[in-house]
């Protein structure tokens, strides 16, 4: 894990800051196209895969910022903040183990297409950045399905996947977001 953030380094002051000045640009053009938005949404779910025997729940935040190109297909970025709470594992000979919290930040481009009314499809592609002490991060991916209940109010359902050298942590993640 840890070359992989090695690897990042330089590319990392980069990256945000493209992501800060498209929010910038686009912030602007929202204002006077109403062609973009900005959403903050709330998601909880249940870790699956490789990690399911040591971390249960996770929740998080994210923040989206979606351009619209058409009325069928919008493109962005997304950042937020996800936490998978640690299990205590049994040791055979050796006790207990508590295991510390994973936390993260992801960065990602992001893609949505609207094949209906009220109904979006996408994913977020891009880096998740580790929070603990020997926690580096690893490839992210997140697609999802979105569903509008009114034009301020989105409900999705989908798959958060964080990829490591050898291991996946993967969740079922379910949320309600607020459009700005």
């Amino acid at each position: 894990m840890k070359t992989s953030l090695k690897k990042m380094n330089g590319k990392n002051g980069w990256i945000v800051f493209l992501f800060v000045v498209l929010i910038g640009i686009e912030l602007q053009a929202q204002e006077e196209h109403k062609k973009s938005f900005l959403g903050v949404g709330l998601n909880g779910g249940v870790t699956v895969g490789d990690f399911e025997d040591s971390y249960s729940n996770n929740v998080g935040v994210d923040l989206i910022y979606l351009y619209k190109l058409s009325n069928r297909f919008y493109i962005g970025g997304s950042t937020g903040f996800a936490n998978y709470f640690g299990h205590t594992l049994s040791l055979d000979g050796f006790g207990e183990v508590a295991l510390d919290d994973l936390q993260f930040i992801p960065v990602a481009a992001s893609l949505r297409v609207s094949p209906v009314k009220n109904l979006m499809g996408g994913v977020d592609v891009g880096y998740a950045f580790g929070l603990n002490d020997g926690n580096d991060g690893g490839f992210y991916a997140s697609p999802r399905i979105t569903y509008l209940i009114d034009e301020k109010w989105p409900v999705f359902a989908g798959y958060r996947l964080i990829g490591f050298e050898d291991e996946n942590l993967g969740a079922v993640q379910f949320g309600i977001g607020f459009i700005f």
